[in-house]
């Protein structure tokens, strides 16, 4: 029988990074996941470090004024949120705050300037991308912080035609000669959707026709495909049945997008995103701008109706086959795109010498090798660094400067409501 750990008062000062709440108990801060500031609560520890704590909510004795009832059923079970019992408004503040807070303890910046907070037009269904988990015939996301799955019938962050698709999918199941692991959707802003089935270790294989599957899943299914979990745990791709592409319209440019490549997940964000960091190209004149890690073109073609030239380097070979598609499909002839991996990646950014550097690295950031060779680039002016991740943010925003590489400002771009990720736009400028 688990023991339990000693309860307490405790008053929630603010939200921090990972989505908890801190409060103070005789200087030592503890964190309780599910509350809100002004929460008086009982909290009850579960782990013990030297500089802090870690409690669990017990009960609410006073309730902050930002609290609220959650939508969804599964939440506090399900781990894909952390802040649905907060009004929005607030979940926005908590991450402009975090944002700062990171860039002065780890980016060394006394008064960073966020000087725009943009918060996503709709807090749900927002998502246009699942990777959902299935197992022992349970069909959902992972609870936090585990491998058990939450069993769920439906999600109010997906797109209104695959927020209940999970039903469905348990049907499909059925019609399945081995259980996969994860089915991973995607639907476009055209409601088209692609479907992975994918599967860990051995499995037999199949052949069901693409309208037999779309009359299961009552979407429109425009093609799916089966795949095996690779060596570094990205699948790949054993066959795919009908069209393996979508397209998404974004403001005046399209993008299409293939079932292995990336696209923003918020939808009523992207326009947002591409405006913000297009808006900085436009300020001064660039000869040429570089766009690392740049996907199927989603920045570096908007960026390139206001530059010379303009290039994207992505090691996702899908990925590169849509962005030379994109660029045609824009009408842009100043665009080049390379598929190369980081090591030959730099190469061509030293060779090309641009005075923009537009970087969307993943959630890990930049190493010290990246950061150096943009620094010692001759005619660098500027760097827009987008970031899902505020502490690598912070940390790369501090070996820029160690480098003559400062930060100018930075916006909040709110791409993820209900949970405790947040994307940040932060431009940095050479000053030697």
């Amino acid at each position: 029988m688990k023991q339990k750990g000693k309860q307490f008062k405790l008053r929630i000062e603010k939200l921090v990074h990972g989505g908890k709440g801190l409060g103070r108990l005789n200087g030592k801060a503890v964190f309780v996941p599910h509350v809100a500031p002004g929460d008086l609560i009982i909290a009850e520890e579960t782990a013990r470090k030297n500089s802090y704590s870690e409690a669990r909510l017990v009960k609410i004795l006073e309730r902050g004024k930002g609290r609220v009832k959650p939508k969804c059923p599964y939440f506090g079970k399900c781990g894909g949120c952390d802040w649905q019992h907060l009004k929005y408004s607030e979940q926005v503040k908590a991450k402009k705050q975090i944002v700062e807070e990171n860039l002065q303890k780890i980016g060394r910046i006394k008064k960073p300037n966020v000087d725009e907070v943009i918060p996503s037009p709709s807090p749900w269904n927002y998502r246009n991308r699942a990777q959902i988990k299935v197992k022992a015939g349970k069909v959902g996301f992972f609870a936090k912080n585990s491998h058990f799955v939450i069993d769920i019938d439906r999600c109010p962050l997906l797109k209104e035609d695959i927020e209940d698709i999970f039903p469905k999918l348990k049907e499909l199941l059925n019609l399945l000669p081995t259980q996969p692991s994860e089915f991973h959707v995607y639907s476009s802003g055209k409601d088209e959707v692609l479907l992975k089935i994918v599967y860990q270790g051995r499995f037999k294989r199949f052949e069901l026709p693409l309208e037999k599957v779309r009359e299961v899943l009552k979407v429109n299914l425009v093609g799916y495909g089966i795949y095996k979990t690779g060596k570094e745990g990205y699948p790949e791709r054993i066959e795919f049945f009908g069209r393996d592409f979508t397209y998404e319209p974004v403001g005046k440019f399209k993008f299409r997008v293939s079932a292995d490549s990336f696209f923003q997940v918020n939808r009523f964000q992207v326009g947002n995103l591409i405006e913000k960091v297009a808006r900085v190209a436009m300020e001064h004149q660039y000869m040429l701008a570089g766009d690392l890690y740049c996907g199927v073109g989603t920045l570096t073609i908007p960026v390139g109706r206001y530059v010379h030239r303009a290039f994207g380097v992505e090691s996702n070979f899908w990925a590169v086959s849509d962005a030379l598609y994109n660029k045609d499909i824009n009408g842009l002839r100043n665009v080049q795109f390379f598929c190369r991996e980081t090591e030959e990646a730099l190469k061509i950014i030293r060779d090309y010498s641009p005075d923009l550097v537009i970087v969307d690295p993943p959630r890990s950031g930049l190493n010290d090798r990246i950061i150096k060779t943009l620094a010692s680039l001759p005619r660098l002016k500027k760097i827009v660094y987008v970031s899902c991740e505020p502490s690598t943010l912070a940390r790369d925003v501090a070996t820029f400067h160690h480098y003559g590489i400062n930060m100018e400002r930075a916006k909040v771009l709110d791409m993820f409501p209900q949970t405790y990720h947040v994307e940040t736009i932060a431009i940095l400028r050479k000053v030697r």
